[in-house]
């Protein structure tokens, strides 16, 4: 057991906030999903062989900024049409149960376990003679999507390599699965935007590589690590475009009981993809069908999607006793660029984590 309490030591000592990825909860440009591109105390290293570590913590991620005219996707008619939305806001709430499980003192299982509850508002139609309310030609029709349910859950393994007493690199891998809803219909029965869905619609792959090294003895630590994600096509012809995610920062050991940490979080996407034709709305105010610009169903990168940001993340964790975390972060903006579409505000993610002692 002196040898465990010493392996918590090390390991809450060696690791901040964060997670991605994630994703399924992902920034989307164009209609505004996203969550924290953080590293919680959990995601980057290894358990002792028999101890399971149970998170539990919650998200909120605002989104406002200008409220451009951005494209739309019809997955169903295979159109993109360029100007067709004008959005708001979006308002992000991400939980997520996450468990890590020691098989040995080198090698972690991981699942994670998402629930997502989005609250968009945006106009659609701009543009457009709208099909549901005639006094508004060419000024778009007002549209709330609010969705909840299960996201895409996550498998990975994590293996600790060229581990010390002061260093630590962990290299992990893991899978996403498309078990959230992919085809929520807004209300016009036609199937909403795939940025908006709880789901991608397809599996994903996950790479990371984490390191951790204590500058000053049971003190101060530096980490840094990459992420990679991709998801592959699914059954609309949608891909949602690779994520690329560089975190570093320092944890600092005031006491036994608290940890001040902070971090520089990079998060890059390239642009989606879909297979559809190209169209143009028209100005506000006119009464026209959008303008074909090309008719041909081709895989093209989807306007406004794909993103650039970085954050600032300062945050602290509390040892409540042998077997219990507490954690809370914030996430400010420092540079970004959304391709004209929302931007993430200054966001919030809180949590528990709990040890479990599993077999000897």
């Amino acid at each position: 057991m002196r040898q465990i309490r010493l392996h918590h030591s090390l390991w809450l000592l060696a690791c901040v906030l964060g997670w991605t990825i994630a994703m399924p909860f992902s920034a989307e440009a164009s209609c505004g999903s996203t969550s924290c591109f953080l590293t919680i105390p959990n995601q980057p290293t290894s358990q002792p062989k028999g101890v399971a570590r149970v998170d539990l913590n919650y998200s909120y991620i605002p989104q406002t900024g200008p409220q451009n005219r951005v494209a739309a996707v019809d997955v169903e008619g295979q159109r993109q049409i360029l100007g067709e939305h004008q959005e708001f806001q979006t308002i992000n709430h991400l939980m997520q149960m996450i468990v890590n499980y020691g098989v040995t003192d080198a090698f972690t299982v991981q699942l994670l376990v998402p629930m997502l509850f989005r609250d968009h508002d945006h106009r659609i139609e701009v543009g457009e003679e709208p099909e549901s309310d005639a006094n508004n030609i060419g000024r778009g029709v007002f549209e709330n999507f609010d969705t909840a349910g299960l996201g895409d859950i996550r498998l990975m393994g994590r293996y600790a390599i060229l581990p010390t007493l002061r260093s630590l690199v962990v290299l992990s891998a893991g899978v996403d699965f498309p078990t959230g809803n992919f085809e929520a219909r807004n209300n016009e029965g036609k199937i909403q935007e795939p940025t908006l869905q709880n789901g991608r619609g397809d599996f994903g792959v996950v790479g990371q590589i984490y390191q951790a090294y204590e500058l000053i003895p049971h003190r101060l630590t530096q980490f840094a690590s990459y992420t990679y994600q991709h998801t592959f096509e699914n059954k609309f012809q949608y891909q949602f475009g690779d994520t690329h995610i560089l975190n570093a920062g320092l944890n600092f050991l005031v006491n036994s009981t608290i940890t001040l940490s902070g971090q520089i979080n990079y998060t890059y996407r390239v642009h989606d993809t879909f297979a559809g034709n190209l169209e143009q709305a028209g100005p506000v105010g006119a009464s026209a069908e959008p303008t074909v610009l090309s008719s041909l169903v081709l895989d093209r990168p989807v306007r406004n999607t794909g993103f650039t940001n970085l954050m600032f993340s300062p945050g602290i964790i509390l040892n409540l006793g042998d077997n219990t975390r507490f954690y809370f972060f914030a996430q400010a903006p420092l540079v970004q660029d959304y391709n004209g579409g929302l931007e993430q505000g200054v966001s919030y993610l809180t949590g528990f984590a709990r040890f479990f002692q599993i077999g000897t």
